[in-house]
């Protein structure tokens, strides 16, 4: 595990609250779905995030929503190119099964900038057999949907119509149900990480083919 320090290359808002921080990589080697620890070189708070930019980027970028009170979110949010961050890492274990890799059936379920590592899957594996359930609040916290395949694709926005689907991932999945021998990778909060694995289970997914990353 490394500890380095890495430059900012920019700060770019999705929303007003989320934003991509893209740091320079420094050779930074990792496994798609691993996270890091940013951490301020000043004062040394930290704080994990994983990692949203393809193995294939010459750049490290990480999918940041500001915290209401959050002062390291926000110290993250006002950083300015050439400024440097303390990085530790890659961590992590939520990284793809060999059989995915290969072709086999995958659901992705995430909420909110739980979408990272599913990002970072696609961008580094664009031969990937998945379905992607995105849960979120509102349709414009669909983050560069366009880098996903839209077939395989769905917005669920559980605060307002206009998305793919109204209503939260779980609804989704209850009414289409996942065939035995899909492999399922869960991020985002645990509620809902704990709901859908307990729908899964209920439809004979087995618990070996379930794989969750707890967000927050």
């Amino acid at each position: 595990m490394q500890i380095q320090n890495h430059k900012v290359i920019d700060v770019e808002f999705f929303t007003p609250e989320t934003f991509i921080l893209h740091l320079e990589r420094n050779n930074l080697q990792f496994e798609p779905g691993q996270y890091v620890v940013l951490r301020n070189p000043g004062g040394g708070e930290g704080r994990e995030y994983s990692i949203y930019s393809s193995v294939n980027e010459d750049r490290l970028s990480f999918l940041i929503r500001e915290v209401q009170g959050g002062d390291f979110t926000r110290f993250l949010s006002q950083l300015k190119a050439g400024s440097e961050l303390q990085l530790e890492g890659p961590m992590g274990f939520f990284i793809l099964d060999e059989k995915t890799k290969n072709g086999e059936e995958a659901l992705f379920v995430a909420t909110g900038t739980g979408i990272s590592p599913f990002h970072c899957f696609v961008q580094s594996f664009p031969q990937l057999n998945y379905q992607l359930l995105h849960g979120v609040r509102f349709a414009d916290e669909a983050y560069e949907r366009e880098d996903f395949k839209q077939d395989r694709y769905c917005l669920c926005a559980s605060r307002v119509e206009g998305a793919d689907y109204f209503g939260r991932v779980s609804f989704y999945l209850k009414e289409k149900p996942v065939t035995k021998n899909t492999i399922c990778y869960l991020c985002g909060n645990s509620d809902m990480i704990d709901e859908v694995t307990s729908i899964l289970e209920n439809q004979g997914i087995p618990a070996e083919n379930i794989r969750t990353e707890v967000f927050f």
